[in-house]
């Protein structure tokens, strides 16, 4: 960590603001005047939790050590106050409890996520869903947490200091005002806690697949036998594919969806009971799992108007047999993907040795469907012509509009692994010689289909078992430049596609 030229870093002051705190805490019930002087070291403690934080962004000494000291800090303030305030009876004991137990469940999540190298904040951040950004890393919410608990411990403390023992300053109060002042207490400090467990929510929840990918390296299921990886026969098309998953495999995250619905919500084209639809569809799939909440919940698109590039009757991106293909719809333009340059390379390669290539991917069929048209036009650029089939979740539609209601199985997990096969049934593939890149512990089942699974920019627990299995692991980092001529193409339809008649 880089150190400014007086010396002090972001962690030295963290360190000091637990000093202080601790300091204030011993202050706390030795008399009327050290209560209240114990009240302007708990500001000052507060304030020098602001500062470490201005001085890592700044000074550009932001870490990930630093990030879990800061929270180490965090942790250690609000339990030894809590608990104070437990032992001489101003607030119930349930309280510092409760403190401790989502500290430690949290603080065990991030933990794990640190292993595999996620962060707080920045691109590889832990929390990637935009509202659990909102809750925990946003400096409006960080904001909102410190000034609650400033408040709730200088309102004890000046109770302490004003009301309570034989020092108090202010003489003996009517019975009445002291349970104002009580219940005020009492509501104050059941906030800050709600609050609290409002932001360790999104930790929970998304931190939950690490558990599960550390657990789930032992559960990988039956590979297909491998064979050597060696050079194709020229048979163009001999009964091999390339299924390729497609957020974090060929496209940057965040995912296609992800932007997808931020577009949504920016134009306010979601009704706002969907929201709680959403909530209510998420706690009847949670005993599926976090997958599945996120997967095979799209009950935030009801009633939405349906944003596709071809008209009904279209499959994989294609037109039905014997119709021709249904004119653009005027709606507001699908996100452009941002395809890693390395996937755009390998894809080539497997477009040049005949191989069919397949993207297998959970995302709405339109947005994936944008995808294959996108590489498409890449692959053209490169003198390659192919055909990009598409497996992908359908929804309902209704009148122009989507119901929020998945037609098939949603494509994640073992879903993908049976649609590689039924396509492989369908077009002859041999399974044995087929490719197939993932990135998610999700993707095994894909990955065990095939006799050539490879690992792409693996999560914890995929990496785990890819090198337990002997499975490839590769790295596609670097992003499509800016010049790209499907980005060019995606714009040019995108700004036709947000014209209105």
């Amino acid at each position: 960590m880089r150190q400014v030229s007086s010396g002090w870093t972001a962690n030295k002051v963290t360190l000091l603001r637990v000093v202080v705190g601790f300091l204030a805490v011993c202050l706390f019930g030795r008399g009327p005047w050290a209560n209240l002087a114990a009240v302007g070291l708990t500001v000052a403690a507060i304030a020098l939790d602001a500062l470490d934080g201005h001085l890592a962004r700044k000074k550009q000494m932001a870490t990930p050590v630093g990030a879990q000291l800061d929270i180490l800090g965090d942790r250690m303030i609000e339990n030894v106050y809590f608990t104070y305030f437990a032992v001489v009876g101003m607030v119930s004991l349930w309280l510092p409890v409760l403190f401790f137990a989502r500290g430690a469940a949290t603080d065990f999540l991030r933990g794990l996520a640190m292993k595999a190298g996620h962060s707080g904040w920045g691109a590889n951040a832990m929390l990637e869903t935009w509202w659990g950004q909102a809750l925990v890393a946003s400096r409006w919410s960080r904001g909102l947490y410190a000034a609650m608990k400033c408040l709730c411990f200088c309102y004890l403390g000046l109770e302490l200091a004003l009301t309570r023992g034989p020092l108090a300053l202010v003489g003996e109060l009517a019975a009445d005002v002291q349970a104002m002042i009580r219940l005020g207490a009492h509501v104050l400090t059941w906030m800050t806690a709600a609050f609290c467990l409002l932001r360790g929510v999104p930790v929970l929840v998304e931190g939950w697949k690490y558990i599960a990918g550390n657990a789930g390296q032992l559960g990988g299921g039956k590979t297909v036998p491998q064979e050597p990886l060696v050079k194709e026969t020229r048979e163009k098309g001999g009964g091999v594919a390339a299924f390729f998953d497609l957020d974090g495999t060929l496209v940057a995250r965040p995912s296609l969806e992800k932007r997808f619905f931020r577009m949504l919500r920016n134009r306010r084209a979601i009704p706002a009971r969907n929201y709680f639809l959403w909530l209510r569809e998420a706690m009847r799939l949670m005993p599926r799992g976090i997958g599945a909440i996120f997967e095979a919940n799209k009950v935030y698109l009801r009633g939405v108007e349906i944003l596709d590039e071809h008209g009904q009757g279209d499959t994989d991106g294609h037109p039905a047999e014997g119709r021709p293909r249904a004119p653009l719809r005027r709606n507001p333009p699908l996100p452009v993907p941002t395809f890693l340059a390395q996937a755009i390379e390998k894809v080539a390669w497997h477009a040049n040795e005949g191989h069919r290539i397949v993207l297998v991917s959970g995302t709405l069929l339109p947005l994936a469907r944008r995808a294959a048209s996108a590489m498409e036009a890449e692959l053209a650029a490169r003198g390659i012509t192919v055909t990009i089939r598409v497996l992908a979740t359908r929804l309902e539609e209704l009148d122009g509009r989507w119901t929020g209601r998945i037609l098939g199985p949603a494509m994640f997990g073992e879903a993908k692994a049976r649609a590689a096969k039924r396509r492989a049934e369908q077009e002859r593939l041999d399974l044995r010689r087929c490719y197939a890149y993932g990135d998610s512990l999700n993707d095994r089942w894909l990955l065990a289909a095939v006799g050539r699974p490879t690992a792409v920019n693996p999560s914890k627990g995929l990496g785990q078992l890819a090198k337990k299995l002997g499975w490839p692991t590769i790295a596609w980092k670097a992003l499509t430049p800016e010049r790209s001529k499907f980005r060019k193409k995606n714009r040019q339809i995108g700004g036709w596609c947000e014209r209105r008649s």
